[in-house]
């Protein structure tokens, strides 16, 4: 028979030109369409599940394995990607570390030091609302808007790498790959540091607010976000011992100023460009 997609002659149950299965209607059946949503699914998973263990466990292999065409036992990276921020945002429901409360941008530094206060006192002037009616608004956009361009980070995170990898030769495409998982690992560890550390001990402390915790908390944060890229770095681009350690360095130093001005620019696009 042909095949139904391409048109050439199929003798297998797979077209050898394009993929598609032979089409049988007589499989157009409720059991069958049962039966091939859960083989769906469990493939999902299990492609899931393998990757999610091999980004812990062997840093930069996963980016490694899809470049170098080993792709069929894995997620593709958008994929995978895009899973993990799903079900990071359906369960970061108590603390989520992309999004500020509109207190937090007029009280603290360095929010502060950007005329945060100025800023929405004018705001305030133009809507003719009180500040509290206003929070309540711009914290809604800000749970929102903290989801939907977290993405933004992978060609950020492409970009460095590619700066501090440029001899190495990649193509731009395979630094958004290595980008893609870093961002995704950070996203696992989020979930991790705030549900095993974080939670526990504020419940078990009743403190409302530890300053020392919140230091050593970032601390190890970027001691474990430099460490896993200098690990996922050397092995990806095969990079020397010594300089995949500097771009850990450099990772660790700079990882809060990014998440400082994805938050800052995340106010800035809520002030200025939502009309409420």
């Amino acid at each position: 028979m042909a095949c139904t997609n391409c048109g050439h002659n199929l003798k297998e149950n797979f077209c050898p030109y394009c993929g598609e299965k032979r089409f049988d209607k007589k499989n157009l059946t409720v059991k069958h369409f049962t039966e091939e949503t859960f083989e769906g699914f469990l493939h999902l998973d299990n492609k899931f599940l393998s990757s999610l263990k091999l980004l812990f466990t062997k840093p930069g292999l996963l980016s490694l394995d899809h470049v170098e065409g080993r792709q069929t036992r894995h997620m593709k990276p958008i994929a995978f990607f895009l899973v993990l921020n799903l079900l990071f945002f359906l369960v970061m429901i108590i603390v989520n570390p992309y999004s500020l409360s509109l207190y937090n941008y007029i009280t603290y530094h360095p929010f502060i030091n950007y005329n945060t206060q100025h800023i929405i006192h004018e705001k305030l002037k133009t809507l003719h609302l009180t500040l509290p009616e206003y929070t309540r608004v711009f914290d809604v956009k800000m749970h929102s808007d903290s989801k939907g361009y977290i993405f933004a980070f992978i060609p950020v995170y492409g970009l460095i790498s590619w700066l501090l990898f440029i001899k190495y030769r990649r193509l731009a495409v395979e630094h958004l790959v290595f980008a893609t998982h870093f961002v995704a690992f950070i996203l696992c560890y989020f979930f991790l540091q705030i549900y095993l550390l974080i939670i526990p001990f504020y419940y078990f402390t009743k403190i409302p607010y530890s300053p020392d915790f919140d230091n050593i908390s970032s601390l190890m944060t970027a001691i474990i976000i430099g460490g896993y890229f200098a690990i996922a770095s050397r092995r990806f681009y095969k990079a020397s011992m010594v300089w995949s350690v500097i771009t850990g360095c450099i990772i660790a130093f700079s990882f809060f100023e990014l998440i400082q001005a994805y938050r800052m620019l995340l106010f800035f696009k809520i002030v200025y460009f939502k009309y409420f």
